[in-house]
């Protein structure tokens, strides 16, 4: 088992098949489309830009770069979490406050926000595939490769 320390930002627990991706988000953009509100169809990534594209980010610990684009970003998570198509937790090389917002606000307003790790060093892209099993505790910064 592999162990990386990184800074809570949220807290929480989460374990899933990581979803990695190096490009940074745009969260608006990926889910801010038409085809979206279809249930089942909230979670995926509909920006034709992105690398995760057609890819669905529930269930998974989303493990990104950065966040781009909008204001609305914090919202847009928010309504994901809200709607339960939202991935077990989060891991993003350089976070934004937007991207805590949209967690924190869906804890507060509705119990349902997820844990938000920053893990700043390029070694976790080195060492996580799409689909390895992966720990985030969020209320102590540990992110574990269980598989």
């Amino acid at each position: 088992m592999i162990e990386f320390q990184g800074r809570s930002l949220v807290g929480g627990y989460g374990i899933g098949p990581a979803l990695v991706s190096q490009m940074p988000i745009n969260f608006a953009a990926a889910f801010g489309r038409a085809a979206n509100a279809i249930p089942g169809q909230r979670s995926v990534i509909n920006d034709r830009h992105h690398d995760l594209f057609k890819k669905k980010i529930k269930g998974t610990v989303l493990i990104f770069s950065a966040c781009i684009g909008s204001t609305f970003t914090g919202m847009v998570l928010m309504q994901i979490m809200y709607k339960k198509e939202a991935p077990v937790a989060m891991v993003v090389h350089a976070t934004d406050p937007l991207i805590v917002a949209g967690s924190v606000l869906a804890n507060v307003w509705f119990k349902c926000g997820i844990p938000v790790v920053e893990y700043d060093r390029q070694d976790m892209f080195n060492m996580v595939r799409t689909g390895d099993i992966i720990e985030v505790n969020g209320d102590n910064g540990k992110i574990k490769i269980c598989s």
